[in-house]
């Protein structure tokens, strides 16, 4: 994003893209090795095993290159409090570009929504800003809508201002959750608008009765509603487990 500004811009580090080169050669060197066999069986496995061992090392290093790259683009938004509304919209912009429906797309939206939980000052400050709607989620909401919704899309249409995109997105994430979704979901069992926290309550039951080792996260999470209106429902649903 050229025009982001330039305290919010990743240091610069290796990228991913520079192994694609030598991964492609170890994939071709592989395949090559691997049509040898019936001519020279000793050769051909030979080449199998040293060209594939490389494939799998380069795309490992490769996966940790992509990780470390999505943590960069995150990392200087840490700096971020409550108060700094242009921020949270850049960080917002950020995570639309992250946002996808491939695996790879969902893997750097979960290591993305990761880093951000991480810092617990800019989990509150996001969320805050989100229901003050000092910062436009639309684009997620629109996202929600296709086939095959990404982590990024349902985790943050559920700080939408319309109740409707919230119910949306906590069915979203009830199909498939994964422990990132838990700070949102938990926010959304402490919904002001009953139609939202009820199906939320629901699905944050059933993945605990589901999935008990849950319940830490969900605990964690729950500290940061902990005095909201309708917490003491969520208290009860979790101080039994």
């Amino acid at each position: 994003m050229h025009s982001l500004p330039a305290q919010y811009r990743p240091a610069s580090h290796l990228k991913e893209a520079t192994l694609h080169l030598p991964l492609s050669a170890a994939g071709a060197m592989t395949a090559a090795s691997a049509m040898v066999l019936v001519a020279n069986p000793v050769w051909g496995t030979a080449g199998v095993l040293l060209f594939g061992f490389g494939t799998v090392r380069l795309e490992r290093q490769r996966r940790v290159l992509g990780d470390d790259e999505i943590r960069a683009r995150i990392s200087p938004f840490r700096q971020l409090r409550r108060g700094d509304v242009d921020g949270f919209a850049w960080l917002l912009r950020v995570l639309a570009e992250i946002d996808g429906r491939s695996p790879r797309a969902r893997r750097n939206a979960r290591i993305a929504l990761e880093t951000i939980a991480a810092e617990d000052r800019l989990m509150r400050s996001l969320i805050f800003h989100c229901r003050r709607n000092d910062v436009s989620v639309e684009v997620f909401r629109d996202r929600l809508r296709r086939f095959g919704t990404g982590t990024l899309a349902a985790t943050l249409a559920s700080l939408h201002p319309d109740g409707r995109v919230r119910v949306a997105a906590v069915a979203a994430m009830g199909r498939r959750l994964r422990p990132v979704h838990l700070p949102f979901l938990v926010e959304r069992t402490v919904d002001w608008a009953p139609q939202v926290r009820t199906p939320a309550q629901r699905v944050l039951r059933r993945q605990l009765r589901r999935r008990p080792a849950l319940l830490p996260q969900v605990r964690a999470a729950y500290a940061r509603v902990a005095r909201r209106r309708h917490a003491p429902v969520v208290a009860q649903l979790i101080g039994g487990r």
